[in-house]
Order: C-alpha cells, then structure tokens, then sequence
C-alpha cells in the first residue's frame, strides 16, 4: 500500500501552484483528493493493461516457433489466447474509474475507494503470474516441448483474471 501512496503523492506532485493554494479552501481538498484518486485509478488499471500487453509479443514468438517446427494446427489454442487477453486488456482500459466526480450523483468514501484500489493493486499479483506464463509458454516453444496443458493452465489464469475484474465492477456498484 505504500506504493500506492507513493503514486498519489506523485499525482499530488504534478499539481499547479494554483490547485495547492485551492487546497486551503474548505471543502476542496477532499475533492482534489478524490479527483487525484480518480486520476491513480486510471493510471493503475492502465500499468495492469500494458502488462497484459507484453504478452502479445510472446504470443507472436509462440505462434512463430509452432509454424517454423511445422505444428501449423496447434496455433489456434494460441489464437484462442491472444483473444482472451486482448479481452482482458479491453476491460482494463475501460473499467469505470474508481470515484464519481464531485457532481456525480453518487458519491464514493475515501475508505471505499482505498479498498477499490488496493483491489486493483491485488490484480498486479494476477497479471505478474499470468506474465510469467506466458513467458514459460514462450521458453517452452523454443526448447520444442510439448504446450498443451500449459495451455489449458495459461488460459485458466486468464479466465480467473476476468472474473477477478468483474468482481471489481460488482464491488463498484455496491457502493
């Protein structure tokens, strides 16, 4: 979580000198607050989709090698993947953002919103694991061994990422 801290303030760093005199005005600063909130929210989810986004690389070198060792059939479980996670990074980009505005109709806590983030910041676990399959995916293409199930393991991790995701927007419209 100090990370996350740490990320805030550097929002809070790129303020104007005319957004921190306005912090001295009752009630305001609780909505910069929220409004920098809004602005890391954004930057997090888009940190996740750009992980995600290194995996297309490795999926071009996996369907690559599969082609050049003449298993031209085996490709479309590649396929199936690069659409899953083109998915996943689809839905990153373009969640709602963690906070209403400060003429929203409805209004989310600072506490509430710290338990989105911290979510969201759970979600970096998620895709690091999924990197990291993807990377073993790609190691494996090269030694020529068999990828099925890791496959099938790759694609699982995917699954459960968006189901992770949705469970975020659940807890957004609870609030």
């Amino acid at each position: 979580m100090s990370d996350l801290q740490s990320k805030l303030e550097q929002v809070k760093s790129n303020e104007s000198w005319l957004e921190k005199i306005k912090r001295y005005i009752p009630g305001y600063d609780g909505y910069v607050n929220r409004d920098n909130s809004r602005e890391l929210d954004t930057i997090l989810r888009n940190q996740l989709a750009n992980k995600l986004e290194e995996n297309k690389t490795k999926l071009k070198n996996i369907t690559l090698q599969l082609t050049n060792d003449g298993k031209l059939f085996e490709t479309a479980n590649f396929e199936k993947l690069d659409k899953k996670n083109e998915n996943a990074i689809a839905k990153f980009k373009s969640a709602a953002r963690g906070y209403s505005g400060a003429f929203d109709v409805s209004k989310i806590k600072e506490d509430k919103l710290n338990m989105i983030y911290e979510f969201d910041f759970n979600l970096l676990i998620y895709v690091e694991n999924l990197n990291k399959g993807f990377s073993d995916l790609e190691a494996k293409a090269k030694a020529k061994e068999d990828l099925k199930n890791n496959v099938g393991e790759v694609s699982d991790s995917l699954d459960e990422l968006l189901k992770k995701f949705d469970e975020r927007e659940n807890l957004l419209r609870q609030l």
